[in-house]
């Protein structure tokens, strides 16, 4: 396991724990969360190694990589994943009505197929893993670049960089960023979504909250953290929006962690809650930041 001794966004070297949280989805391992005591940053701490991270993403239930299931929970998903898919493309093109996309981190290629039949873009998608790859060669045709593929791309190529719950993952965070710029046109746009750490339902379900996914979830980011992280690579936050169905599924699984009877009203309640008290507060359960060069 790797311990980081210094936070990644401001270079701290104290933290406060948490909580603890188990891997629900693979090995029931338990992880720590510390926190930054200087900018809030939380981050899972120790974390696996890179040559060790890909055993805990071996599991039917990591959803983002289970194609073709059948089941509520995968219905649900589908379903609303589809017409996610179209919000995030009209929210794009109110930036850039033509260009060049990448998707980084394209898992099984749902977004990309939308960004094609739409028709708008040109685009490339970008994953780390082959088994990934290959699942969208096979079922849409489209051929996706590894990620240690990222520095043989030209810079400043892309006028738009989608990374829909990626960030999160990245082993390298602040060498991703500095990736990112260099893939991007001046004028260019990132799309970023992530947790928000700071939600209702994460206050609410604590260690049990779905979107910790440790160790998977390397960092859990807030609006805080994450606006000092771009700006520390003289980026901006120009626009930030919910994800809004990210709440209700997110405490759907955290009640089954819990092992609660209905856990699906009972989530759909509770992810219910979050959003509207985060009417007031605007902290969602998941976020959207639209991110532009200082």
């Amino acid at each position: 396991m790797e311990n980081l001794n210094c936070c990644l966004v401001c270079g701290h070297s104290q933290f406060s724990t948490l909580f603890s949280c188990n891997d629900f989805v693979a090995t029931g391992e338990t992880f720590q969360l510390q926190r930054c005591n200087n900018c809030s940053f939380l981050f899972t701490n120790p974390r696996p190694e890179t040559s060790e991270i890909g055993r805990y993403y071996k599991s039917d239930q990591y959803i983002s990589h289970a194609g073709n299931k059948a089941g509520l929970m995968y219905n649900i998903y589908d379903v609303v994943r589809n017409y996610s898919i179209k919000k995030k493309l009209a929210l794009i093109k109110r930036f850039h009505t033509s260009g060049k996309l990448m998707d980084l981190g394209c898992g099984l290629g749902d977004f990309l197929n939308g960004v094609r039949q739409d028709g708008v873009f040109e685009f490339v998608g970008v994953d780390i893993s082959e088994d990934a790859i290959k699942h969208v060669k096979n079922k849409f045709g489209i051929n996706v670049l590894l990620e240690n593929q990222l520095d043989t791309l030209r810079q400043n190529s892309f006028d738009v960089i989608t990374q829909w719950h990626v960030l999160e993952h990245v082993q390298l965070l602040n060498e991703r960023i500095v990736e990112l710029k260099r893939l991007l046109k001046p004028n260019g746009t990132l799309f970023i979504a992530v947790p928000n750490s700071e939600s209702w339902d994460a206050k609410y379900y604590k260690e049990f909250w779905d979107a910790y996914d440790v160790p998977r979830h390397l960092y859990h980011f807030n609006q805080k953290s994450f606006n000092l992280l771009m700006k520390k690579h003289g980026l901006n936050v120009i626009e930030t929006h919910p994800l809004i169905f990210d709440a209700p599924y997110v405490s759907m699984r955290s009640e089954t962690h819990q092992k609660h009877i209905f856990p699906f009203l009972r989530g759909a309640f509770m992810g219910l809650t979050s959003t509207v008290i985060a009417q007031k507060n605007k902290d969602y359960s998941s976020l959207l930041f639209v991110v532009k060069n200082a």
